[in-house]
């Protein structure tokens, strides 16, 4: 009976130590988004736990949760409007942080309260609002009025995971199970693009500074769209990209395409960040002290550097090392 009781403990043991750093790095470090707001503060979601603003004159972040006013903690996407306001997508809708203030908008407005992934604000004021299971909801603040758009309308898939109005005033979707679909303004309705360079499921999409509109394919490497010639263009793995896991697209200053990837025994390549300078692709990873190779959001500070929020953490590149600094205990030091 000794025996087996002291085979059961180290059984258990050995349990705890599997579980336990898979468990805590998920739960606990799960970058998913991030912003920099027109003050220059920083704005990160951690799923689970809420946001963190980081402000660069003090190297401090602070923290708010539903107990500051949130509607959820799990939070998708941020997007900051033309008045400074801020938008949070939710698994439990839309808020609005405004004057310091969070407000519940799915309540107030009537839009979905479930699952939003993506928000963004046309040129004429109007909210369009992408969610996972409803489609895509466009939204007049100053009339209240809400215009829903769901398959019947011309998208792909119900399911929108990101959105994105380009210089001409284009309203592009990218969705988990349809691709890509873009508005037709004369129509009120949308169109599926169908095109061989798109996967079924879209994760970003930015335009650059030249008007070239870049999809980040979950499964199948990025696609970049040259409105000017018409031209789809695909890169992978054999072109130089990290993976052909992308899970997120930002530009710097200069001009610079960065691409965040995931690595999968599924699909080709090692993951990590990429970085494209119109010629070819440079990878930062585990060796340049990215601890995570699973990379959910990228972007750029007033000083130039670049900020990675991954599944391990958060870090900031120091480009004359050309190493990463881990950010993630400042972020559990938070005010």
């Amino acid at each position: 009976m000794r025996k087996c009781y002291l085979y059961k403990q180290i059984f258990f043991i050995l349990l705890l130590i599997y579980f336990t750093p898979c468990c805590g790095q998920t739960d606990e470090y799960m970058f998913r988004s991030g912003i920099k707001d027109k003050t220059g503060n920083l704005w990160f979601s951690n799923m689970g736990k809420g946001v963190y603003r980081y402000n660069p004159a003090s190297d401090n972040f602070t923290h708010f949760t539903k107990e500051d006013g949130l509607n959820d903690n799990n939070i998708e996407s941020i997007f900051e409007d033309k008045a400074g306001n801020l938008w949070f997508s939710t698994e439990h809708g839309v808020c609005l942080y405004e004057a310091n203030t969070f407000t519940d908008i799915s309540t107030k407005a009537g839009l979905c309260k479930f699952d939003i992934n993506s928000i963004i604000e046309d040129r004429n004021g109007n909210i369009w609002v992408a969610s996972n299971g409803w489609g895509v909801s466009g939204y007049n603040p100053n009339s209240s009025l809400i215009t829903n758009f769901t398959k019947a309308d011309g998208l792909g898939s119900n399911a929108v995971q990101c959105i994105l109005e380009d210089k001409a005033g284009n309203i592009w979707v990218g969705e988990r199970a349809g691709g890509v679909s873009r508005f037709d303004s004369a129509l009120v309705r949308f169109t599926k693009i169908n095109e061989a360079c798109f996967s079924s499921q879209i994760m970003g999409i930015i335009e650059d500074k030249t008007g070239k509109i870049w999809f980040a394919n979950l499964y199948t490497g990025v696609c970049r769209y040259d409105p000017i010639t018409g031209v789809y263009t695909q890169f992978t793995v054999a072109n130089g990209l990290c993976s052909d896991t992308v899970t997120c697209i930002y530009e710097d200053k200069e001009g610079n395409i960065w691409f965040g990837c995931g690595s999968s025994k599924w699909v080709s390549g090692v993951g990590g960040l990429c970085r494209y300078d119109g010629k070819s692709f440079t990878g930062f990873g585990k060796i340049e002290g990215l601890a995570s190779t699973d990379v959910w959001t990228i972007l750029e500070d007033n000083d130039g550097n670049m900020w990675v929020g991954t599944r391990g953490g958060l870090f900031r590149y120091h480009s004359p090392s050309g190493k990463f600094i881990n950010y993630t205990h400042k972020v559990n030091n938070s005010n």
